[in-house]
């Protein structure tokens, strides 16, 4: 007898990346800059991060020839295009064509939603037309496990593990690095 399976498709919500400017910066921005759930598995937890300090990393990004952060927006309520989180793109290597991303949602209840999926979805495909990138990596703490879950279902591969390279809630725990060919 045969058996029939039926492919689910996995429906993600619609992001759209937009350069970081510095008129972005808002409260709401500097408040997740600050929130412990949000920033977790960032070296940014070791930080205050003040509005100078925001400003100073912003000005950097905007001007900086091989390093480009976007905002990740979804549309609210009202359809507009509402900014939840970012994904920064870089430094890119021009000669190598490679690049590094990192990326966090900034809004806690809408972890979990796909939106991180997608904003990775987009962030590989800007990698590939417009930088014309050929490998990008990410890395990830071993715990955090949404992370390593995006990453996986973009199609990113295990590459690599440092072994004890984070300190994290004073226990050590590994690196991981994920590497995607475009």
């Amino acid at each position: 007898m045969k058996k029939n399976y039926f492919k689910v498709e996995i429906v993600l919500p619609r992001v759209k990346l937009s350069r970081f400017t510095i008129k972005m910066i808002s409260e709401k921005y500097i408040k997740w800059m600050n929130t412990s759930e949000i920033i977790e598995f960032t070296e940014q937890r070791f930080v205050k991060n003040t509005k100078i300090k925001i400003y100073n990393y912003i000005k950097d990004k905007v001007k900086s020839k091989n390093e480009f952060l976007y905002t990740i927006n979804i549309k609210d309520k009202k359809k507009e295009w509402a900014h939840v989180g970012n994904i920064k793109i870089g430094p890119i290597n021009f000669i190598h064509k490679t690049a590094e991303i990192g990326y966090f949602i900034g809004d806690k209840s809408l972890h979990r939603k796909g939106i991180a999926t997608s904003a990775i979805r987009e962030i590989c495909k800007l990698a590939k037309n417009k930088f014309k990138l050929k490998k990008i990596i990410a890395s990830v703490y071993a715990n955090n496990l949404p992370s390593k879950k995006v990453l996986i279902k973009n199609s990113f591969k295990l590459e690599g593990i440092l072994k004890k390279q984070f300190v994290f809630k004073k226990k050590r725990v590994d690196k991981l690095i994920f590497g995607k060919v475009l």
